[in-house]
């Protein structure tokens, strides 16, 4: 027999001596049976897990601690696209924390009060968790020791995600152009009614009014002119003559006049 095929045999025996190793260590940590895979969110925003866990021997106490620890590996997208379309996609997800659920799972029969090393269980989770819709590795593991139970299975969480707008950003909004319009077609028309009131506010001051037009035209200050000697009241109501324009040969013949009536009076 030849040295390549002793290797052959040695990585053959290898191969089978781990793959028992695993098995009965993972027959030792027991077995995990999922009633569903594929569970969908009910109406109180809920995925309810049921399952079966069978161990290799019945425990020493009638309640052991285990956690559930949710590995995030997809998630289901829902988008707006252009045109309101809705566009539904599964997101790889890498490098996620993961999600850990601490429960107490009793292996007690309640009608023989015996510690089974098999139960069935069944718990809620919900958003409030930080789960949502999507994909994720589920690992049971024992948490006295962190012994896993049974082998990781990958569980999907149907339901609706938030909607993520993914549509082209739109500066310009119809409702305040149409808006920026209307208050512009007020204001023109306010401008108009305003130009209207005030063209009839002249004209209704262009016209007298009735009062107006019977009293007649106001009066306005007396202006004296050069020479006239305005009466006053309880006067003799004599009027001296204005020389003051008259020349010196009319002047003279006024005395001699005076001068002449006066002769004859005396005779």
């Amino acid at each position: 027999m030849s040295g390549a095929s002793w290797v052959r045999r040695i990585a053959s025996w290898a191969a089978l001596l781990s793959v028992l190793v695993i098995t009965s260590i993972a027959l030792a940590a027991g077995r995990v049976q999922w009633s569903k895979t594929t569970i969908k969110e009910n109406d109180a925003k809920a995925w309810k897990i049921e399952i079966k866990i069978f161990l290799a021997k019945a425990p020493d106490t009638a309640h052991i601690p285990v956690k559930f620890e949710f590995s995030p590996t997809a998630y289901y997208e829902r988008a707006m696209m252009d045109g309101d379309k809705l566009v539904e996609r599964t997101v790889p997800l890498v490098g996620r924390q993961d999600i850990i659920e601490g429960v107490d799972i009793g292996f007690m029969d309640p009608g023989s009060g015996k510690i089974e090393k098999g139960t069935q269980f069944s718990f809620k989770i919900t958003r409030a968790h930080g789960v949502e819709a999507g994909e994720y590795r589920v690992t049971v593991r024992d948490a006295r020791n962190g012994q896993v139970i049974g082998t990781p299975t990958t569980l999907k969480f149907e339901g609706e995600n938030e909607i993520i707008d993914r549509r082209a950003m739109v500066f310009a909004d119809p409702k305040d152009k149409k808006k920026k319009k209307e208050e512009g077609g007020e204001k023109a028309g306010g401008d108009k009614e305003e130009k209207k009131d005030d063209a009839a506010g002249e004209e209704k001051k262009d016209e007298p009014s009735p009062d107006e037009k019977s009293e007649g035209p106001a009066e306005g200050p007396t202006v004296e002119k050069p020479g006239e000697v305005k009466e006053k009241p309880g006067g003799c109501g004599c009027r001296v003559a204005d020389t003051r324009g008259s020349s010196p040969a009319a002047l003279a013949l006024g005395l001699l006049g005076l001068g002449l009536l006066a002769a004859r009076r005396r005779r």
